[in-house]
């Protein structure tokens, strides 16, 4: 399939790629760092909380910025930022609890910058018959570099203690600097790519169609689920399977699962298939979550992320794919710059992940030991009115236009 992308899409999958492969030490590894100095799940809420708050802020400041600089520019931008929070996190070493909310904002503005402008090339970018192509590709390609980067860093983080020529913070500390490097690389690749000029004096959407009201409902449930999902896995895996080596052998497993099944599927798949394979992602997620639920044990936990592990990708390519096609049917309708519909989107999916997170810190005050231990479960269900909406919106999005203004 990649021989039949043009040179943009082949030049945003590798630098996507390479974003792939630092990725786990921006979110990930500051999560684990955090948690040897605190073993606190307050501590991870509140660094995520403020990690959400600031992707919302970084997408606004965004909106500003592109009245003066190209989308790959701020790209560019974002990858850079996104490597220094992370070093300076390891850096303040066991500091780092104090200031845990503003570099989680920090992060998230730097987040804002990437995820604002990654959104928009790759709208932009991937206008046509070969969006999925495109969408499965990148997804292969970055279960690829999950399958690698957790695994090293992990391990390479992991067994300092059992070495005497490094120490663990000393550890964090050259993950970072590598993923820096490969941040930057990232960024230059995007730097001369362009999209529509944002002239616009507006960065909120004025008047939306009951359409796209439908895909803020989506974005906010997501949001909901992604918070949850955010420490709640996370959580389990440092509690039952181990630390660092665990969460990285963990997630490169779960890696090869969802590339295999990606591989296999992704030329075969239709707009009309993304309702079943959201639903099958449930089916499987949700029988992970009750043998989770039920025996509560860490072979328990490695069922669980393995069946989940196995349909994962699906999940995010079929939401993905329909949200693009939504935002290009919306920018026809009315003409506003797709990114006002992008923002749009991030500060409703952003919403529900801060409201997410509350949830989950709440639940955990109240009995933690019920939330590891049902919270699964409870996050599943979270995602049912979802796939109702999935399933109207793609019938709706193979009409005509007209017919979605009346959606």
């Amino acid at each position: 399939m990649f021989h039949e992308l043009n040179k943009t899409q082949r030049k945003l999958l590798l630098s996507f790629f390479l974003f792939a492969l630092a990725s786990p030490m921006i979110v990930v590894y500051s999560n684990t760092f955090l948690w040897r100095q605190s073993q606190d799940p307050i501590i991870l809420a509140i660094f995520n909380i403020g990690n959400y708050v600031g992707i919302a802020i970084g997408f606004l400041i965004n909106a500003f910025l592109l009245r003066k600089f190209q989308s790959g520019q701020l790209y560019a931008l974002g990858c850079l930022l996104q490597g220094i929070v992370p070093l300076c996190l390891v850096t303040l070493g066991a500091q780092a609890n104090t200031y845990v909310l503003p570099l989680g904002i920090l992060l998230g503005i730097a987040q804002g910058f990437f995820w604002g402008n990654r959104n928009t090339l790759t709208s932009k970018g991937t206008e046509g018959p070969q969006r999925y192509q495109f969408i499965s590709l990148e997804t292969a390609s970055g279960i690829l570099a999950g399958i690698v980067s957790p695994l090293l860093i992990g391990w390479f983080i992991a067994h300092s203690q059992s070495l005497s020529s490094y120490t663990v913070t000393q550890a964090y500390q050259i993950s970072s600097v590598l993923g820096l490097i490969l941040l930057i690389i990232s960024g230059l690749l995007a730097l001369p790519l362009v999209t529509e000029p944002f002239v616009t004096k507006k960065f909120f959407l004025a008047s939306v169609s009951p359409f796209w009201k439908k895909q803020r409902f989506i974005e906010l449930i997501n949001g909901i689920y992604s918070g949850i999902e955010s420490v709640l896995p996370l959580l389990i895996i440092l509690l039952f399977l181990g630390q660092e080596e665990a969460v990285g052998s963990i997630k490169a497993l779960t890696s090869v699962l969802s590339a295999w099944v990606i591989y296999v599927i992704g030329k075969r798949v239709k707009h009309k298939h993304h309702t079943v394979l959201v639903g099958l992602w449930m089916v499987f997620t949700f029988i992970g979550s009750v043998l989770f639920t039920f025996w509560y044990s860490a072979t328990a936990a490695l069922l669980f992320f393995i069946l989940s592990g196995l349909v994962g990708s699906l999940r995010w390519s079929s939401f993905a794919a329909v949200m693009y096609e939504t935002i290009d049917h919306e920018i026809k309708r009315d003409g506003s710059h797709r990114f006002l519909y992008l923002l749009d989107r991030e500060l409703f999916l952003n919403l529900g992940r801060i409201l997410g997170l509350g949830v989950f810190i709440v639940l955990y005050l109240i009995d933690s030991q019920l939330l590891i231990r049902y919270g699964l479960i409870l996050i599943i269900f979270i995602q049912i009115p979802n796939l109702f909406l999935l399933n109207h919106m793609t019938k709706r999005l193979a009409h005509t236009a007209k017919t979605i203004e009346n959606a």
